[in-house]
């Protein structure tokens, strides 16, 4: 793991399937790809060394600045950073093969997805890919499980805002007094929420569930569902 400058997380190194599925898009489209959160560029410098042309976006231009250092020479000519936070950033419309929001979007309140996943959908090419990752409460959040489950149960639209983080997270006795540095709020989201959000942008669905990220570690035990992603598709 290794820690952002802006205090809302760590970049992990190991990649999911989605992640690597993008890469591997990225690699053989024609077009340009997005990677939007980019942070030091965990997808950004593989998908470059597969031979994409890469636009990488985050809103810290540190982490954008340290990307651009790590790139070898010879592939910053397929390199283009854009300092931008969802969902106020913005790019040519029909201009993606494919985009990759790893991570992201459980950051934002629900009108702000509801407006991202607007924009990607007008970002991306016809047959264009949005890749989605996003925390579920099942991970290091599964204290607010109770909260979540019966918030999605009585039909809350966003069902895992969760403010004052210090409650929720898993504290021992060391560390119970010690202030948590992070965002204000999370938006804990699972794969039906994510798929429920790309449908009503226009999105047409490939592949959506939860994703195993036991190797997060450190916490206790996890039980597979820890992120959710999603892999949809723009109408051609």
């Amino acid at each position: 793991m290794r820690p952002t400058l802006n205090d809302t997380g760590f970049m992990f190194q190991k990649r999911d399937a989605y992640a690597d599925d993008f890469i591997a898009f990225a690699g053989s489209c024609a077009e340009p790809v997005l990677e939007v959160g980019c942070a030091y560029g965990v997808a950004t410098q593989p998908a470059l060394t597969a031979g994409a042309r890469v636009v990488a976006c985050d809103l810290d231009q540190r982490h954008l600045d340290i990307l651009w250092d790590e790139t070898p020479p010879d592939d910053r000519d397929r390199l283009e950073i854009v300092q931008g936070q969802l969902p106020y950033v913005d790019f040519a419309a029909e201009h993606f093969g494919a985009i990759l929001c790893s991570r992201v979007l459980h950051f934002l309140d629900g009108s702000a997805i509801d407006a991202s996943v607007r924009k990607m959908f007008r970002w991306l090419k016809p047959a264009g890919r949005l890749y989605l990752v996003a925390d579920t409460p099942y991970g290091i959040w599964r204290n607010f499980v109770p909260t979540f489950e019966a918030k999605l149960a009585r039909g809350d639209r966003w069902p895992g805002l969760m403010i004052a983080l210090e409650n929720w997270l898993p504290r021992s006795s060391s560390t119970a007094n010690r202030p948590i540095k992070g965002p204000p709020f999370m938006n804990l989201l699972v794969p039906e929420l994510m798929v429920r959000c790309c449908e009503e942008a226009g999105f047409r669905i490939e592949r959506s569930g939860f994703i195993d990220r036991s190797d997060f570690g450190g916490l206790g035990s996890m039980d597979g569902r820890e992120n959710a992603g999603v892999l949809a598709i723009k109408p051609a």
